[in-house]
């Protein structure tokens, strides 16, 4: 009688996580899914960081408000707001998972936030001739157009905070580790390819077409992303445990920040982080170096954008390989060092658009390399029990430290009288991140370094 038995070679292997499983099959499904909303995120996401500072300068905006707006607004966000939305998110129990429902909700909320955005000067110029001028006409059309501008960049802060944070969770709970250093350079390779598509083809005409690009991008990203909503499903989580007695808010915020900081490894990591974010804030900075220092045209910068991003692919082949020989955490430190080195160098020696080329290609190879790695080892550093919590956490000292550092870099470049390439030198204090990574970096090892690794569990 013939053997029942599938025979082990036309077995396929099972990955899991949680108590999701998969085939191969389903981990190129569930790839397919997740890098096709990245992309649309992507592609959506463009113009906010390349196309904002340009957009409030013209609109004479200070450098002042362009840091508040662009980075202390997050900050102030992320702090009031994400420690409630991350123990919601991990404790949601519902048909559609834990994370889902929050991507569906805040994507089309999104998506109007954006399309004000682009027309913010034609509706605050209706709400100056119609309701602001009869009955305050010393308030400037200027001053109701930027106050306007602002109030959706704030939405537009808050609902991006919810989005990118669920997205982010969303992969650790589908996502099975073995894959993870894999996936996160093809969403980088995704990301990549739509930053170069929007560089190369809307760049240079989102400053005289902006209400078309962002109606045109609001409506993609809607489409795509509910359908990735519709199509990645999440696994069943263990029951919450109900608080014996409810906190009030103090309470819920002082044990949510005791809970991340009790663990010395975490808290050194969050201060490597505050330190790097604090003194990033600049780069924001860099986008009118070159076209108001350097001269450089909306097409030049464009085509700049779309070069240097196609040339950063040639960092995420290796990345995966890299990332499982030497450790994501070694890679990320390499890449952490490389960056400052380039900082200093582009300080002194970026004086055109061919040195400006040069420096961005190099510098966003590093760059690149040091996201897939950093964001592979944040993926495996923290509890998996409550990696939303920790996750948020990045989020809240990231973009706290952000309150002070985009107010301090908008205020610096002020006071140096709009000389940019200060910039630079802003960025460069980043290196004192060093010191309490190389701490994590011992603790990390006492925990079983890169083969036996156990994230250590906070006390109750």
């Amino acid at each position: 009688m013939p053997s029942t038995i599938p025979s082990p070679a036309l077995t396929p292997k099972i990955y899991r996580v949680g108590t999701l499983e998969y085939t191969l099959r389903g981990i190129i499904v569930l790839f397919f899914w997740l890098l096709w909303g990245d992309f649309a995120a992507c592609f959506f996401g463009g113009p906010l960081g390349s196309f904002l500072p340009l957009y409030l300068k013209d609109l004479q905006a200070s450098n002042t408000l362009i840091g508040v707006m662009l980075g202390s607004i997050g900050g102030i966000i992320n702090i009031l707001f994400l420690p409630g939305i991350s123990r919601k998110s991990d404790e949601c129990r519902s048909r559609w998972g834990r994370r889902i429902p929050f991507l569906a909700i805040c994507t089309p909320l999104k998506v109007f936030s954006l399309i004000m955005i682009g027309f913010a000067p034609e509706v605050g110029g209706w709400v100056y001739t119609h309701v602001v001028h009869p009955i305050a006409p010393a308030v400037t059309v200027q001053v109701v157009c930027l106050s306007w501008l602002c109030i959706f960049i704030v939405a537009f802060h808050y609902l991006g905070m919810v989005f990118n944070n669920a997205f982010s969770w969303l992969q650790h709970d589908v996502v099975p580790q073995e894959f993870m250093a894999q996936f996160l350079s093809w969403f980088r390779f995704i990301g990549t390819i739509a930053s170069v598509a929007f560089s190369w083809y809307l760049f240079p005409s989102i400053m005289t077409h902006r209400k078309e690009i962002c109606v045109g991008l609001g409506l993609f990203y809607l489409v795509v992303f509910l359908m990735m909503c519709w199509k990645v499903k999440e696994g069943e989580y263990p029951p919450v445990v109900p608080a014996k007695k409810k906190p009030n808010v103090l309470q819920a915020y002082g044990g949510y920040f005791r809970s991340c900081l009790s663990v010395p490894m975490y808290r050194n990591y969050f201060i490597a982080l505050m330190i790097t974010n604090c003194f990033g804030c600049a780069a924001m900075f860099l986008i009118l170096f070159s076209q108001r220092t350097l001269g450089l045209s909306m097409d030049n910068l464009g085509k700049i954008g779309a070069i240097t991003g196609i040339t950063s692919l040639c960092a995420l082949a290796p990345m995966g390989w890299l990332c499982n020989k030497f450790s994501a955490f070694k890679v990320s430190i390499t890449c952490m060092v490389g960056g400052q080195i380039m900082t200093l160098l582009s300080y002194f020696f970026i004086h055109d658009m061919t040195s400006l080329l040069t420096m961005a290609i190099i510098g966003n190879l590093i760059a690149t390399a040091g996201a897939i790695s950093g964001a592979t080892f944040t993926m495996q550093l923290f509890p998996h029990a409550k990696f939303g919590q920790f996750f948020a956490a990045t989020n809240i000292f990231g973009c706290g430290i952000g309150v002070l550092g985009n107010y301090l870099a908008g205020t610096f470049m002020d006071a140096v009288h709009s000389n940019y390439r200060m910039a630079y030198l802003w960025m460069l204090i980043g290196a004192l991140s060093l010191i309490p990574t190389f701490f994590v970096y011992r603790d990390w090892r006492r925990y079983g370094g890169p083969d036996n690794y156990v994230p250590p569990e906070p006390p109750e």
